[in-house]
Order: structure tokens, then C-alpha cells, then sequence
């Protein structure tokens, strides 16, 4: 193990700050390529990125021997799950050993991941310190598929960068941060620019995969996409929406030059996916209840949340939504989920369900001194909601704030339920 490796692991667990103060000589990597890098922060950088890709990424925490200059780059990398389901996906597309471009390689997790899939991949980064790190990481991950590229990626430079790599696939992660350091949501505001140079990729290769923000409205997306085209096509093909841990992770777009159909979205929570078409998406239409009876609810997660695909559980798996606006679901009067639609959200029984008074909120406040409050479709946030009822967090009680659209008298609930364990 080098100094520099022991340096490293000696104060894995050090305060930054203090080490920053307190150390007087920083420890140089044996690695000749890595010179141009300045001790300090690339000690630092590696000690704090570690500690982020502990449970990120462990299969690169366990290799002491890696570097990692900018901590910020192991917070937006992808996690390894994320980045083998890229590459999964990838493989599927080029129908095998294929030739991937990533242009905006960071700190080189998806490529590590696409190297396992595809015959040759190209690692191409606008930040130089990143470059270093990657091309040392690559070498010290036994991986020799990969070509380290450190170009600007613009509309004059992404011809000559495909042309001399040839790919089958291009994949873009495009930075979503401004100068100042803000995040930034529009593909035109990303860096860089994905509707600037669209046709120029497509002009050279005919598949791309792009990864956008969690936060990005799909449909809006998809038109700006549609339109960079200058052709009126339709090339988005599929969209995954990636929830991990109950969290949604990633938003990746296929997108095909020859392709002039629909768009299908792919659900994932975890290892489970469910898919619905554009179509059965605008055409589906929302089942509202008959009575305020509801025996057991079900609260769809991030996935299924962000591809907005509300109604079409109604028509697929027979549920009753709560109200046009209120994405909370009445699951069949035999209580029982379908199996497909478990991994998809949370399931709770409705212990009771009461109307929205002064009497009401009262009464539980009292009741349920801790426990967990949601706000659905009414004009209180969940956190307003919880100073109302004057209740901590904690608990296996879960109280529902919610608008329901009855037939003859929609209004304000309070649900008390308790979470299914599945």
C-alpha cells in the first residue's frame, strides 16, 4: 500500500476540517500521471468521496487505491445499481458487444459499468482533474476497454469526437448546475447543451441515452426534444423513471433516430418494473368512489408518481382514486393489492375516516400524539397539517389529510391507518 493509499485510509474517519489545519505535509500519489494534481485536494477530495461512495458505490469503496478529485462528482455520480441497470439497458439497445460513447464521463461510474457490456467505450470529460483520476481508477480497476477522451463537448467538436470513436451508442449525463453553482432544471441551461447538438449526434449514431434530472417535467421533455430535431420527428422511444430505496434516482430517456412512434415509460422501484404506453397513459380515465367506505389505500411510490400515471391504475388494476387531484387510491372492496402492484407504493388500512372539523383534529391530536402525517388535495401542507393536529413524527400510525369527490357530498378527510407490511 503506497503513502498516499495510507494516508487515506489512516483518516477515513478524520475530521476534514481539522486535517486541513493540522496537517503539515500532504502525501503524493505514486502514480506519475496524477502530478498535475495538487496534493491537498486531491487527498481531501478522495477522503470525503469515499465516504459518500461507501454505500453509493462500495465496489469502488473497497479499492483503496483510487482517487477521486472532487467530492461534488461522487454526490452526482450514479449509484453502482443505477449504473449496471444503464448498462443492462444499453446492451439491450445495441443488441450486444457494441460500441458506447459517454460524453460526460464524471467520475466514471457508468462507463465501469458499460466496460462489462460492451466490446470498446469512450470516457469523455470536460474536467481535467476528473480525466486524470479516471484514466488512473480505469487502470487500477483492471479495466482496458475504455478510451479516455478530454474534449469539450460542443456543436463544432462532436463531430470529429464521434467520427474518430465510431459508437453505436452515445449516452449524455449533462451537467445540471450553472456557473454559479445553482442548479439548473432546462435542457438548454444543462451543460452541454443536449438541444444544440442533437442532430449532430444523430447525424453520426443512432441511438442516445440520456440521463436528466429526477426533477424534469417528462412531457415538456419530450417536446423540446422532439422539436431540436428540425424534422418534426418523434425519436424519444422509451422513458425509465428509476426509483431506488423509495427514492426517485434517475430519468433516462432511449431515444432513436429511426424511431417515429410512441413513447413507452418504464417504471422501476427497486428490481420490479411496470410499463404503460403514451397512449394508455392520455387515455386513461379516473374511477372516483360511491361512498366514503374505504377499507384499505394505496399510496403509489416515486416511480409511478413521477410518470404520472395515476389513472391507468384504475382501468389496470380496478382502484378507486380519492378525487381528480388527490393521488390516493381505494384498493378493491376484497382489500386485497394485486401482486404486480405491491413493490409500486405503500398499502394501509383505513382504521377510520373521519371528516375534517375542529372536533376531528382535536380528537386525534390526542389520540396519536406521535405519528406520521400526509397532506393530499387540501389547502395545508403535510407540515401544516402535523402543527394542526399538534403531533410528533414517529409511530405505525400514519394520519391522511384528503379531498374526497363523492357523488352527492365531496369534502375534507382524516384517514388513521397503519402501513401493510408486504
Amino acid at each position: 500500500m503506497s503513502g498516499f493509499e495510507s494516508f487515506i485510509v489512516d483518516n477515513e474517519q478524520a475530521d476534514v476540517s481539522r486535517l486541513l489545519f493540522s496537517c503539515k505535509a500532504w502525501p503524493v500519489n505514486d502514480d506519475p500521471s496524477l502530478s498535475g494534481l495538487d496534493p491537498k485536494e486531491l487527498a481531501v477530495g478522495t477522503i470525503e468521496s469515499r465516504r459518500k461512495l461507501r454505500t453509493k458505490v462500495p465496489e469502488w469503496y473497497t479499492m483503496t487505491s483510487l482517487v477521486y478529485p472532487r467530492a461534488l462528482s461522487a454526490e452526482q455520480c450514479s449509484s453502482s445499481s443505477a449504473a449496471r441497470y444503464k448498462a443492462a439497458l444499453a446492451e439491450r439497445i445495441i443488441g450486444g458487444k457494441g460500441r458506447i460513447a459517454d460524453l460526460t464521463g464524471g467520475l466514471g461510474v457508468d462507463s465501469w459499468a458499460f466496460s462489462g457490456k460492451a466490446s470498446a467505450v469512450l470516457y469523455n470529460e470536460m474536467d481535467p482533474a476528473l480525466v486524470l483520476a479516471a484514466r488512473h481508477n480505469f487502470k487500477e480497476l483492471g479495466i482496458e476497454n475504455v478510451t479516455v477522451s478530454a474534449r469539450e463537448v460542443t456543436v463544432t467538436s462532436i463531430g470529429p469526437l464521434l467520427d474518430s470513436f465510431s459508437p453505436d451508442l452515445v449516452f449524455m449525463d449533462p451537467a445540471r448546475r450553472s456557473l454559479e453553482g445553482k442548479k439548473v432544471f432546462l435542457l438548454e441551461d444543462s451543460s452541454p447543451n443536449v438541444l444544440e447538438i442533437l442532430p449532430a449526434i444523430f447525424m453520426r449514431c443512432r441511438h442516445l441515452l440520456l440521463k436528466l434530472s429526477p426533477m424534469a417535467d417528462i412531457s415538456m421533455v419530450v417536446e423540446r426534444l422532439d422539436a431540436a430535431s428540425g424534422w418534426n420527428s418523434q425519436w424519444v422511444r422509451e422513458i425509465h423513471v428509476i426509483s431506488i430505496g423509495g427514492e426517485c434516482k434517475e430519468l433516462l430517456l432511449w431515444m432513436e433516430r429511426e424511431w417515429r412512434g410512441d413513447y413507452e415509460v418504464i417504471c422501476t422501484e427497486d428490481s420490479s418494473s411496470m410499463s404503460f404506453t403514451k397512449e394508455e397513459i392520455r387515455l386513461s380515465k379516473g374511477v372516483f368512489p360511491d361512498s366514503a367506505y374505504a377499507r384499505k389505500i394505496f399510496e403509489p411510490g416515486k416511480s409511478l408518481s413521477k410518470a404520472g400515471a395515476f389513472n391507468v391504475l384504475c382501468g389496470r388494476f380496478s382502484l378507486v382514486k380519492m378525487a381528480r387531484s388527490t393521488n390516493l387510491f381505494i384498493l378493491p372492496h376484497d382489500g386485497e393489492a394485486p401482486d404486480a402492484l405491491k413493490p409500486f407504493g405503500k398499502i394501509f388500512t383505513v382504521e377510520e375516516l373521519l371528516p375534517f372539523n375542529k372536533a376531528s383534529v382535536k380528537d386525534l391530536g390526542k389520540r396519536y400524539p406521535s405519528c406520521e402525517v400526509s397532506a393530499r388535495n387540501i389547502p395545508l401542507s403535510s407540515d401544516e397539517l402535523r402543527a394542526k393536529l399538534k403531533v410528533s413524527s414517529g409511530g405505525d400510525v400514519h394520519i391522511f389529510g384528503v379531498r374526497m369527490e363523492l357523488p352527492f357530498e365531496s369534502g375534507n378527510y382524516l384517514l388513521v391507518c397503519r402501513r401493510d407490511i408486504q
